[in-house]
């Protein structure tokens, strides 16, 4: 998401698609955004076997353009309002894949003015309150109530942040509680306070790569 002005959104999909089968194959993706029953599709042709990426944005499909989108605040500033997208993958006209993504419309911007790091949500200075989690429970116990009981007590203390210790926490009930109470995310990857680098750095960019494609 991106906001030129509050009154206005402009949003970019990226989704990527792969064809499993041992042929190719013609397919429709779709995605429909509530509230507001925004529709946007393509159709393109896959190769057996492969993966394609499937992008979105304005410049093509004007209805990814919203004005007066309903914003979402960190805790204290506003509500924490959320949007939905279902994705839906169709072949020969039925429905091979559907998938619910939960999103805010947002604008993050930071400074480090006069040596001061300086955190802005949609334009507005955010004066950050937070806790240190270093695990959600440990005998690893928590799910999804657990999850949405300890996020909304955050709430109620006047948290609007929360440090995810080394990336301790990695369920995705743990960022969609955040999300629905106003709690933004300090998300440390493994070493940031281990001075040695790991044996395998390959294997580390790899997971690091996985963990920004999966929460961003």
């Amino acid at each position: 998401t991106d906001l030129p002005t509050r009154a206005r959104a402009d949003l970019s999909v990226a989704l990527e698609v792969k064809n499993n089968v041992s042929h190719k194959s013609r397919i429709l993706v779709r995605g429909i955004i509530t509230p507001g029953d925004i529709v946007f599709e393509k159709e393109l042709e896959l190769s057996a076997q492969s993966t394609e990426l499937v992008t979105f944005d304005k410049r093509y499909f004007p209805q990814l353009a919203i004005d007066q989108p309903r914003l979402w605040w960190p805790n204290g500033y506003g509500e924490p309002n959320l949007y939905n997208c279902k994705f839906e993958v169709m072949v020969d006209g039925k429905v091979s894949e559907a998938k619910n993504v939960s999103f805010g419309i947002k604008k993050y911007t930071y400074d480090k003015k006069g040596n001061t790091f300086h955190i802005h949500i949609n334009g507005v200075p955010i004066f950050i309150k937070g806790a240190n989690w270093g695990m959600s429970e440990y005998m690893l116990r928590c799910r999804e109530a657990e999850y949405d009981i300890k996020i909304r007590l955050h709430q109620e203390m006047n948290f609007n942040m929360i440090r995810n210790w080394l990336g301790s926490v990695t369920d995705d009930e743990f960022y969609e509680a955040c999300d629905k109470y106003g709690i933004m995310l300090w998300d440390d990857f493994w070493i940031n306070s281990n001075p040695n680098l790991p044996y395998d750095l390959n294997v580390f960019n790899n997971n690091m790569m996985e963990k920004i494609k999966r929460v961003r």
